[in-house]
């Protein structure tokens, strides 16, 4: 990295400490989160400029905090060409556990920006400045997940996991390493891993792009598809996951993949298949996806209904297959519909969730008109 002078230095500082108190704003609600993706997209593009340039940055109260800014700020955002594809966007931040006071810290994150800089360019070089950063700070979690994830697309996993389950233990709530630690963990072959971190990471309030990581892996559909095909006949009693995985696991290829998620719903369903639980919910799914593909779709449309009518056959009080099936009715059978949400009612027995979803889809006058 180039030497800074002194007032380049002094501003980079500034930055950095600027960053810094954005963080501990937002996080303490004195920011909401508009002003504070503003805010950190001018400072985090002023001080890679400060890093990359001998330009002196533009004042703050000179810069653009609209959505040109933050098209600026999507310069940060790295393509890694990593063996799914995966896009590393808009790090998490610095956490700095380990790292130490004054210059030795200040250099410590000049550092690690300008790795980030170098990962879709110069990963070699990313590699050696993160490298650099361990030797100064060994326990800092951003160095430690950033360096696995350059190994394990260097083609080394093994290597790559003592890096970020380092990270993890480090900061066990940065979200960056424990996407990486389950991507990782699925390279390894090591899916009841993968689904512990992914467990922990959504526990966390992690931010949303966080989630479009995880699914740009597809790593919830992988590893309940590991779980599931081990060839053992009772593998989802025994995989340690419930049908909310399933769940998350089908929506997350819905858009791209929707055969994908129905034969997720058909393994549990070979294995359970009177499960009212699960049939109301692969018969909502199949739904969904008969919408998203369209009228051609008619046939998956109505196993979705049969699916939900077996439900009810099984359970006639049930009242989510009541309600979804209303729902799905709406496209097969309008007056079973009417029947079933009148079943609903009079059960005396309302959930809050069905009750909202009825409401969010205004079912009942869309089936009365």
């Amino acid at each position: 990295m180039a030497d800074l002078d002194e007032a380049r230095q002094d501003e980079l500082d500034h930055v950095l400490t600027s960053l810094d108190d954005l963080e501990a704003e937002f996080e303490a609600g004195d920011l909401d989160e508009a002003d504070y993706r503003a805010l950190k997209a001018d400072y985090t593009t002023r001080a890679a400029r400060l890093l990359r340039s001998e330009t002196p940055a533009v004042p703050a109260a000179d810069a653009d905090r609209g959505w040109a800014r933050i098209a600026l700020w999507t310069a940060l955002i790295v393509i890694v060409a990593g063996l799914a594809g995966m896009l590393i966007a808009d790090f998490s931040g610095s956490r700095g556990d380990g790292e130490t006071t004054g210059s030795i810290r200040e250099t410590v994150r000049q550092k690690k920006f300008e790795a980030s800089q170098l990962l879709g360019t110069d990963p070699d070089r990313a590699m050696a400045i993160y490298d650099e950063v361990l030797a100064d700070s060994p326990s800092d979690p951003e160095a430690l997940a950033y360096r696995g994830w350059l190994t394990r697309l260097d083609g080394d996993p093994g290597a790559a996991q003592a890096y970020v389950e380092d990270a993890v233990v480090s900061d066990p709530e940065y979200p960056d390493a424990r996407v990486f630690a389950a991507a990782i963990a699925l390279d390894l072959d090591e899916p009841a891993t993968a689904a512990g971190h992914l467990d922990a990471l959504d526990a966390l309030d992690a931010p949303p792009f966080i989630e479009q990581l995880v699914q740009g892996q597809g790593l919830r559909i992988r590893i309940v598809e590991a779980l599931l095909l081990t060839g053992e006949p009772d593998s989802f009693a025994t995989s340690g996951l419930d049908i909310a995985d399933v769940n998350l696991a089908a929506e997350s290829v819905l858009a791209s993949e929707p055969d994908r998620g129905i034969a997720l719903y058909d393994l549990v369903l070979g294995q359970m298949p009177d499960d009212v639980e699960i049939l109301s919910y692969a018969g909502f799914y199949n739904a969904l996806v008969a919408i998203e593909v369209g009228p051609e779709a008619e046939d998956i449309m109505q196993l979705g209904y049969d699916q939900l009518s077996r439900a009810i056959e099984l359970d006639p009080a049930d009242p989510q297959a009541l309600v979804l099936r209303a729902w799905v009715g709406f496209y097969v059978d309008k007056e079973q519909s009417l029947l079933d949400l009148a079943a609903y009612d009079a059960l005396d027995a309302g959930r809050d969730d069905l009750d909202d979803f009825i409401f969010q889809f205004d079912l009942r006058n869309e089936l009365e008109e």
